[in-house]
């Protein structure tokens, strides 16, 4: 199969949409098929990036100034795709959703080539600044609709995110698939805690609680600081570790000044993607929260990396987070917003460290059995031979 992949994402940053395009694009290439990548001149250089036999990057140069950023791509884009819809044709076109970024539109203007078409969220939901401008909103939930109508199949990493596209789009629910996030058990895997803090440089007993990720307002770090001062009380050394950067930092680190818990919650910055399995073998109990700031929980990447390092996680009871890690025994949840709540589950798992390995053995073994990139692979190239042979008995 030829399958020409389209998005905005710089894949020069290890952020969880990028990861998702080269994870899924690289599990696609080893499955045999011949894979295009389209998508913006990474700004860090393509050293990372390496093409392959059956993988081959197509970067569109962007300028990096504000709104023109988008707009180069979105120009750029469409004359490169034009170009390669017709010189020799894809057999199926998997689009990554970015906002605003019709250019698949009009290179489709005349091909019949099947759309298989990935919304990870709305925009009416994830936009900032300047396009939260109703009518730049409105333009943006045009586009979206018009690209649904386009789609010969339509996917996302949750059900909630193709239920709210159904309200502003009527869609034919034979047409959507769920494809959760996935990940890679061989650079996630189980190490040992005691090396990783040496290597770290962590010196504390600890016990230590990790947090790996952006920091976003749907992620409800504040309930995790706020719980932080309850664990305290029963564990004087305890250390939370939050690697990362994002939205709510300096918040976040007012709210650690005012609980006075300095000593006990520690920012370290972004970490490289080689380093993150390390930050997380460094921790004893893995967290991952859901705050109810948007209409659909997403799938958080971080669940799988910390459940394929063999980390108990303590997640928000919910879709996607609490009723995974139940239902693989592999975790406890929490109610959401509830910091005490969180806190009992912390110290329910640090109490009992034999409880916290067995989780994590089940938790890697049911990553490794099911829930890999290679998986979710799997189940993407299975949507794209309906979408072909949809459009054929269309034809």
């Amino acid at each position: 199969m030829r399958i020409l992949m389209y998005c905005d994402e710089d894949l020069g940053v290890a952020a969880g949409g990028s990861r998702q395009v080269l994870e899924l694009a690289r599990a696609l290439a080893s499955r045999g098929h011949e894979v295009t990548l389209l998508a913006p001149q990474p700004e860090g250089g393509t050293g990372a990036l390496a093409a392959s036999d059956q993988l081959h990057m197509q970067f569109v140069s962007v300028v990096r100034r504000g709104a023109l950023r988008p707009l180069s791509f979105l120009w750029g884009s469409m004359r490169v795709m034009a170009k390669l819809l017709q010189g020799r044709p894809p057999d199926v076109l998997l689009w990554f959703d970015s906002p605003g970024q019709m250019a698949p539109l009009w290179a489709l203007r005349s091909s019949t080539c099947p759309v298989v078409y990935f919304v990870n969220g709305l925009p009416v939901e994830e936009v900032r600044g300047v396009w939260r401008l109703p009518p730049l909103r409105g333009l943006l939930s045009y586009g979206l609709r018009l690209a649904s109508r386009k789609a010969t199949a339509l996917v996302s990493v949750c059900p909630e995110v193709l239920s709210g596209l159904g309200k502003l789009e009527p869609i034919n629910t034979k047409r959507c698939s769920v494809i959760r996030n996935g990940v890679d058990p061989d650079h996630f895997s189980p190490r040992s805690p005691e090396k990783s803090r040496s290597e770290l440089g962590l010196v504390s007993p600890g016990p230590y609680i990790g947090f790996v990720g952006g920091f976003f307002p749907w992620h409800g770090l504040e309930t995790l600081i706020e719980a932080i001062a309850i664990v305290a009380q029963s564990f004087k050394t305890v250390q939370c570790l939050l690697v990362g950067d994002g939205q709510t930092k300096n918040s976040l680190e007012g709210l650690v000044r005012q609980l006075r818990l300095s000593a006990h919650v520690q920012f370290y910055g972004r970490a490289d993607f080689d380093m993150v399995p390390k930050w997380i073998a460094a921790s004893d109990v893995c967290v991952v929260l859901h705050r109810q700031t948007r209409s659909y929980p997403g799938d958080s990447m971080k669940l799988w990396e910390y459940l394929a390092c063999a980390r108990p996680v303590v997640a928000t009871a919910g879709p996607g987070y609490g009723e995974t890690v139940e239902a693989l025994h592999c975790g406890v949840s929490a109610k959401a917003d509830d910091p005490h709540d969180l806190a009992r589950q912390l110290i329910r798992l640090l109490v009992n460290r034999n409880l916290c390995t067995r989780m994590g053995e089940r938790g890697r073994t049911a990553v490794v059995q099911r829930h890999t990139w290679s998986a979710r692979a799997m189940q993407l190239e299975q949507v794209c031979d309906h979408a072909i042979a949809g459009m054929k008995a269309v034809a």
